[in-house]
């Protein structure tokens, strides 16, 4: 009795120390939507570039004002790059006259480095970096938005709501 007792509070202690499964996270408007009365041919490419710190699998938070927190079990669903591409297009879609969509599909291309996509200690999320058309011209970009709620979701619903405040700047 005493010998299963003891197994039964091992078997305890290791379900209690043992790590949680990962997460994973989507952004809101990740899945590329065609645009209506597009032509492939005179549609324009978004190619995404990511600054090191949030060119992972992990979201990123910054949980002071010197340090940044790359979640351990909390991870993107598909690469950040890919799923911001796809996401950029739609709201450029939305916002102006030309036509978007994600760089593979095109040779015309608008690149954006984003070197911020994160949340923050201080109840916000915040994107920031540059977008480059074929010409040269460069639009920077700097965009905190608020975060209603706690957690992850929250974040990433603040998070596109930012996007679709980039994509604003983009198109004018």
């Amino acid at each position: 009795m005493k010998k299963l007792s003891l197994i039964a509070a091992a078997l305890l202690l290791a379900a209690c120390s043992s790590t949680p499964p990962a997460q994973y996270y989507q952004l809101p408007d990740s899945a590329f939507r065609l645009p209506a009365q597009s032509n492939p041919a005179h549609n324009i490419g978004v190619k995404i570039v990511l600054a090191a710190p949030i060119n992972g699998d992990s979201l990123l938070y910054q949980s002071d004002e010197h340090t940044l927190t790359l979640a351990q079990q909390n991870l993107w669903a598909s690469p950040l790059d890919q799923a911001l591409a796809r996401a950029l297009a739609n709201k450029l879609n939305a916002a102006g006259s030309l036509k978007y969509q994600p760089a593979e599909a095109s040779s015309a291309q608008l690149t954006v480095y984003i070197d911020r996509f994160q949340g923050s200690y201080r109840g916000e999320t915040e994107i920031s970096g540059y977008a480059r058309w074929q010409n040269g011209t460069q639009t920077p970009f700097h965009v905190t938005t608020p975060q209603q709620g706690d957690g992850y979701a929250a974040m990433l619903n603040s998070l596109d709501k930012g996007l679709a405040s980039v994509a604003q700047q983009i198109a004018r």
